[in-house]
């Protein structure tokens, strides 16, 4: 818990609000599509792989909305944490930066094998990998 999230008005009586963008990332995954929601899904996307194997993808909002409110709750857990980029509704790199969760090199493996999951054409044939945070 960090005392920035209460002053912030993300944590209330000790519970992680709920960021009003987190969504499954399958909600973004139209069949035969090629895209990531669609060809004009651009930016930086924070991610977490909840611990039923969920990705789950949002945006700080334009305000302080760390890693914790994808999920919410009183003591979020997670299987990994990162950023993801998207460019032109392609995945473009995909890192484990999470200064909340702190999430090891080992967490990115958990979310190299999640991703691999869903469909190839929704990455773009530039993606960067999965990268380490700070290397």
């Amino acid at each position: 818990m960090f005392p920035d999230d209460e002053a912030a008005g993300v944590l209330r009586n000790g519970s992680y609000v709920k960021n009003p963008t987190a969504h499954n990332i399958s909600d973004y995954i139209n069949e035969g599509s090629n895209y990531l929601g669609n060809k004009n899904m651009n930016g930086q996307y924070m991610y977490v792989i909840d611990m039923d194997g969920n990705i789950i993808i949002g945006t700080r909002g334009g305000q302080r909305m760390p890693h914790p409110t994808l999920v919410g709750g009183s003591n979020p857990q997670v299987q990994a944490a990162g950023m993801m980029e998207v460019r032109g509704g392609k995945i473009y790199s995909i890192n484990n930066a999470s200064g909340h969760f702190k999430p090891s090199s080992e967490c990115l493996n958990i979310a190299k094998e999640k991703f691999a999951e869903l469909p190839g054409n929704i990455f773009s044939k530039d993606f960067k990998g999965f990268l380490p945070y700070g290397e």
